[in-house]
């Protein structure tokens, strides 16, 4: 491989990166406005019993393990390749337990995401699509 198309590709890699990064922060965001929001919902309904208060998130949410995963999309191979239809990626080959956390936890964000976006609606954001780098 020549300079020129290594040059390009560190290139290509460090625009990706930064890319990353703002979608990471776009999405960070929204998560941490859910959150103050329903902070502010929880303290405004300890003030008035009659406010309207936002779905609460589960908290012991149904955790997955290898087995259900397993399941769920037969095989390692079957994991890796749901993982990277939803928006999870790894630098390297994940181990078992790597996989079962980013299921895990990418299952929990689209539930905060979900009680955000029905206590705020935003229709322009149809079919957008938000990727967060851990």
């Amino acid at each position: 491989m020549g300079k020129k198309r290594i040059t390009q590709l560190l290139e290509q890699l460090e625009t990706n990166q930064q890319a990353e990064l703002h979608n990471a922060a776009a999405i960070f965001t929204v998560a941490q406005a859910a959150v103050n929001e329903l902070r502010d919902r929880a303290d405004y309904s300890s003030a008035s019993s009659a406010a309207p208060s936002l779905p609460a998130l589960p908290s012991d949410p149904a955790l997955l393990d290898k087995a259900k995963l397993l399941d769920r999309y037969g095989s390692y191979n079957g994991c890796r390749k749901a993982a990277k239809q939803q928006g999870i990626r790894f630098a390297k080959n994940p181990t078992w337990e790597q996989m079962v956390a980013a299921f895990n936890h990418r299952e929990i964000f689209q539930q905060m995401v979900n009680t955000y976006l029905k206590a705020h609606p935003a229709p322009t954001l149809q079919n957008v699509t938000f990727e967060i780098t851990v």
